[in-house]
This record gives C-alpha cells, sequence and structure tokens, in this order.
C-alpha cells in the first residue's frame, strides 16, 4: 500500500493498518490504488445526513468554539 501517512505496514500476508489514527479523513488514496478493490468508503452524501441526525456537526462546532478555533455566532 502507498500511503503517504504510512497508516499501512507490510507483513508476509499483505499489508495491514498499523496507525489509523494517521488516516487523514476524506482521504482515498488507498482505495484508488488497491488493485483488489478491498478499501471502500462510505457514500459522502450519506455520511453528511448521518452527521446531520446524530448533531455530530453540532458537537464538533461546540468542541471548536471551546478550544477557541472557531468564533461563535452572534
Amino acid at each position: 500500500m502507498n500511503c503517504g501517512q504510512k497508516v499501512y505496514r507490510w507483513t508476509k500476508e499483505g499489508p495491514v493498518v498499523a496507525q489509523p489514527y494517521k488516516c487523514v479523513v476524506g482521504c482515498t488514496t488507498c482505495a484508488t490504488l488497491c488493485q483488489g478493490n478491498a478499501i471502500t468508503f462510505p457514500d459522502k452524501d450519506k455520511l453528511r445526513e448521518l452527521y446531520k441526525k446524530e448533531g455530530i456537526w453540532a458537537k464538533v462546532k461546540r468542541e471548536l468554539i471551546k478550544e477557541g478555533k472557531l468564533e461563535p455566532e452572534e
């Protein structure tokens, strides 16, 4: 596997995910390069719907405001 973040490690059986937290959200390079089509990602529109439904965006926004990384809306 060719990953700039070194998420995968090669073993005798093939590549394994060794450092999942280094994976970059939105990057799909590994799926594009995987010749066996063994790597897939959820549909972006369905993922956005889930985030809205579960209130994930609101939680992230609150955390960013709390950390001073986002200005609160007036």
